[in-house]
């Protein structure tokens, strides 16, 4: 395009007018914009090549499939959308610079990549589009929950009453300080915790949603909202689990040995659970480092441990099975004070039951 007058080149494809070189020019211009764009989004972290290795080829060939609409002749061989799209703006202003040509011709190509990229994310994975469709609903439906574009990946947050502007939040320094901005995204394993505690089947998206970012508000160390990214993945993988345990339920018929072999891994807990008071009294009752009533809610969740490892519970965690006893406790004070003896006990009181799983196969 060095040589080639950029404005004359679009005056002359919307006439019909044009060469074979100079149609394959212009193309050639549109699919480096186009790849432009895709490569700027890989960089932001999205996923744009597949699961392909030769990402480079891969992103040059979808370049050519976002723009190839553009290209598509009507009837009488002409290029209908380039014609509707670059015809008004070229009769506005027939002295129009080869600046503006070049702005024009970015926003088209980069607005058509957009769409396709959304086509192509459809039908790459349609359940993933479905949920990010009903989060975006849900939060233009919701007067508390708000998304904003941030160096191209969407985020949400809970607005807490804040009154913002209808395109773009006011980034007033309370809103800031609110959102925690300079603080540390929170981290998968902290978010998919709070995820569980709130989670139920019955709540539509948008009570999830919220439910969600409310929970995160206390964890004052972290930014306090959510890449819409991490939302859909967590509702995606909460569906598959529902999926799979139905249908575990649905595949699995108990029969009487069925009924014998659990009686027997159960008295396993039994034993298991009996060493395991034993550590606890000499190690840690004896010590004083737990009080009695703390040994007991530790006995108490360790079983529950136990009794998830058994039933497959994937999405147990030992935060939860305390948090059954400890309803008032929190993240933090778990991290703080608990973490180091309960998961300590928790890892030997496996290793112990999965010995005698070990005599029983």
């Amino acid at each position: 395009m060095k040589n080639t007058n950029l404005t004359q080149l679009v005056r002359k494809i919307c006439k019909g007018d044009y060469c074979q070189t100079e149609l394959v020019s212009f193309i050639n211009l549109a699919q480096k914009i186009s790849l432009s764009y895709l490569k700027y989004q890989e960089m932001l972290g999205k996923r744009i090549s597949g699961e392909r290795l030769d990402t480079d080829v891969e992103l040059d060939d979808l370049a050519l499939d976002c723009i190839a609409e553009l290209f598509s002749r009507d009837d009488n061989g002409q290029f209908e959308q380039l014609k509707r799209y670059f015809e008004p703006k070229l009769a506005e202003d027939p002295d129009i610079s080869e600046p503006e040509v070049l702005v024009l011709t970015r926003r088209l190509i980069v607005k058509k990549t957009k769409q396709e990229l959304s086509r192509i994310f459809r039908e790459r994975d349609p359940e993933g589009a479905k949920i990010v469709r009903n989060i975006k609903v849900a939060v233009r439906n919701s007067a508390k929950l708000y998304i904003f574009n941030e160096l191209g990946k969407d985020y949400v947050f809970y607005t807490n009453g804040y009154a913002l502007f209808e395109d773009q939040p006011s980034w007033s320094d309370e809103l800031l300080a609110y959102l925690r901005k300079t603080a540390l995204p929170l981290p998968e394993d902290i978010l998919l915790n709070h995820f569980m505690e709130v989670y139920s089947p019955n709540d539509s998206v948008a009570t999830l949603v919220q439910k969600l970012l409310q929970s995160i508000h206390s964890l004052d160390e972290y930014q306090n909202y959510v890449s819409l990214e991490s939302i859909v993945k967590l509702m995606r993988n909460m569906k598959m689990e529902s999926f799979r345990e139905r249908m575990t339920a649905e595949e699995s018929v108990p029969t009487p040995l069925d009924q014998l072999e659990t009686k027997e891994i159960e008295s396993y807990i039994d034993v298991v659970m009996e060493r395991i008071w034993q550590k606890i009294d000499s190690q840690y009752l004896s010590t004083g480092k737990l009080s009695r009533d703390k040994a007991d809610i530790y006995h108490k969740a360790l079983r529950d441990v136990l009794d998830d490892l058994i039933q497959k519970k994937n999405n147990s965690s030992y935060y939860r099975n305390l948090k059954f006893y400890l309803p008032e406790l929190t993240q933090r004070d778990y991290r703080q004070r608990e973490r180091s003896v309960f998961e300590y006990l928790a890892k030997v009181a496996k290793r112990e039951f999965r010995k005698h799983l070990e005599e029983l196969l």
